[in-house]
């Protein structure tokens, strides 16, 4: 995770994802990228009274001077120790067109985006934009919810399904578990499956796992598995859910089960969507 990409429309859900994106990359001494793709209406909903009169070339040049200002104050403070450098950029156009060009053409390896409220129109915790962003991009996305806080990530829960690409999946969990030294939980929730089935499921995957700090959980949760997920998350106080986006649509896949109800109660705990595709 050398190269980390992080939105930022100045809002308090983009800073608080931005605390998030920081600190994964102490651990990892990655480079971190703002990016501001500037809308008018959005820039004046931020700034209030301060647009009151001004050009959208004004404008334009306040939200580049405030995301400069921000990147300088990351790139020196004390705190941020460990980062390889952090930079900025201001771009005009739509939000996952702009960051699917940068991913393309500068290479990053994961995007770490604040999230905000319920859709209207699915009920799930995020919003549109980060939807979006999930569908179409192809790297790893970390949805941080607005009310979500970073105190470490010590415990992580792979949510899993019996799918083949678990097995790369798991390893991609483990490479970010072993820079904060997280306990990882290889999560099932059973709805009727056989034990025969979970535990030649175990030991398929504990073959060529080399991690002393992971166990494997078969929950029997009949009702929904997103809610025997979140049922999970909370009994174990977890910091992060993973999951993986299969090659399928957005919404056949990581919601596939009931688990819009995962992300739908558990408005306080990131998550990071995989994509192995990538």
């Amino acid at each position: 995770m050398n190269k980390i990409l992080c939105p930022v429309d100045f809002s308090g859900t983009s800073l608080n994802a931005l605390e998030f994106a920081v600190e994964i990359a102490k651990k990892f001494h990655s480079s971190i990228t703002l990016v501001n793709v500037f809308t008018e209406r959005d820039f004046n909903k931020i700034v209030g009274e301060e647009a009151i009169g001004k050009t959208f070339k004004e404008l334009m040049n306040m939200a580049t001077f405030r995301l400069k200002s921000l990147s300088e104050s990351i790139g020196s403070s004390p705190r941020s120790a460990g980062i390889d450098r952090c930079d900025y950029r201001v771009e005009l156009g739509d939000l996952t067109d702009q960051l699917s060009f940068l991913i393309r053409d500068q290479r990053y390896d994961c995007v770490v985006m604040g999230t905000t409220g319920i859709s209207k129109t699915n009920g799930i915790f995020f919003g549109s934009n980060t939807e979006d962003v999930i569908e179409k991009i192809r790297i790893p996305v970390l949805c941080v919810p607005e009310t979500a806080s970073f105190e470490g990530f010590n415990k992580l829960v792979y949510a899993s399904d019996f799918a083949e690409e678990d097995k790369l999946a798991i390893q991609e969990v483990i490479s970010f578990a072993t820079m904060f030294d997280a306990r990882v939980s290889v999560l099932h929730i059973n709805q009727g499956e056989t034990e025969v089935q979970y535990k030649q499921f175990v030991e398929e995957l504990s073959s060529f796992i080399q991690y002393r700090k992971i166990g494997f959980v078969n929950k029997e949760f009949r009702d929904s598995v997103g809610m025997g997920i979140n049922e999970y998350m909370e009994e174990e106080n977890s910091d992060l859910l993973v999951v993986f986006k299969q090659h399928r649509s957005f919404v056949q896949s990581i919601f596939h089960k009931s688990l819009t109800k995962v992300l739908a109660y558990s408005t306080n705990k990131p998550l990071l969507v995989l994509k192995l595709e990538a």
